[in-house]
């Protein structure tokens, strides 16, 4: 009896242990709920104008859609009681490690506007805009973001594969553009001209359904993506991807799956948002 009772006190220690370790766990979680992926097979892909066949030899996943201002919201909050930034009424700084093109110290991750504002009590998302991506990130920010919940942002190579696959397409769809397929200047939804929530063109609200091969939303207009790359090896700019809804209607090029360009990481500018990678 009493090696038994030691044995019960033995296992009960040790269920302690483990579930003690796991509700004090005070580390940011990859929530599934939240951020939905899709995935991206090893193997060919179109890319470029020319449509030249390149090849990624690894399997990876990227966000199915941008990151919400409501997503976006609930990290500045976490950060920010854990004290990983600073908050003014105008912007939101915080530690960037640095690179080849950027000592290590403190950036400039969002510019605080009229989606996403700060008082004493917190961040508050304007009503109605939660679900709508976030803009005005820096490419410091969007990379902050990633960081926090142990991801990655796509390498342009990885972007360019989820949206247009070994298809050849101009967008991720087929070859022509129309309103009820993306959120470009005048195209004519409800938000013209704006952002429209994430995965709105998905065949319901009179629109098309209109995913990439891989089933990856907004990867034309809405908002642009920043990535990884640098611009070259010279400057110290960032790639961006997918066009977005402002002064597309006059830059139709940037819309096109193929197309790339760049701003400095610290643009935060309307329009320009973010997707997440990462490599199982």
């Amino acid at each position: 009896m009493k090696k038994r009772t030691m044995f019960i006190v033995l296992v009960l220690a040790i269920m302690f242990v483990i579930f003690s370790c796991d509700k004090d766990s005070t580390g940011p979680s990859d929530d599934e709920t939240i951020l939905e992926w899709c995935s991206i097979p090893a193997g060919d892909y179109t890319w470029g104008e020319d449509d030249e066949i390149q090849n990624i030899d690894y399997d990876y996943q990227i966000m199915k859609y941008e990151i919400t201002n409501q997503q976006y919201a609930d990290y500045l909050t976490e950060a920010y009681t854990n004290g990983d930034i600073t908050v003014t009424t105008a912007s939101v700084e915080g530690y960037y490690v640095g690179d080849e093109n950027f000592s290590a110290g403190y950036y400039e991750f969002y510019e605080l506007n009229n989606r996403i504002t700060w008082n004493l009590n917190g961040f508050t998302i304007e009503t109605g805009f939660e679900n709508h991506p976030v803009d005005y990130v820096t490419w410091f920010g969007a990379w902050a973001f990633a960081q926090y919940y142990g991801l990655r942002l796509p390498t342009e190579q990885e972007w360019e594969k989820a949206a247009r696959g070994n298809t050849g397409y101009e967008y991720p769809w087929g070859d022509t553009l129309s309103g009820d397929r993306a959120n470009y200047e005048d195209s004519g939804d409800p938000w013209d001209n704006g952002t429209t929530p994430v995965g709105y063109y998905n065949g319901q609200n009179g629109t098309t359904d209109s995913p990439s091969p891989y089933g990856v939303y907004d990867m034309c207009g809405n908002v642009c993506d920043w990535t990884d790359n640098w611009w070259s090896d010279t400057s110290p700019y960032r790639v961006l991807r997918g066009g977005s809804w402002y002064g597309s209607s006059t830059y139709y090029d940037n819309l096109r799956s193929w197309d790339r360009y760049n701003n400095s990481p610290y643009g935060s500018l309307g329009g320009i948002g973010f997707r997440c990678a990462k490599t199982p």
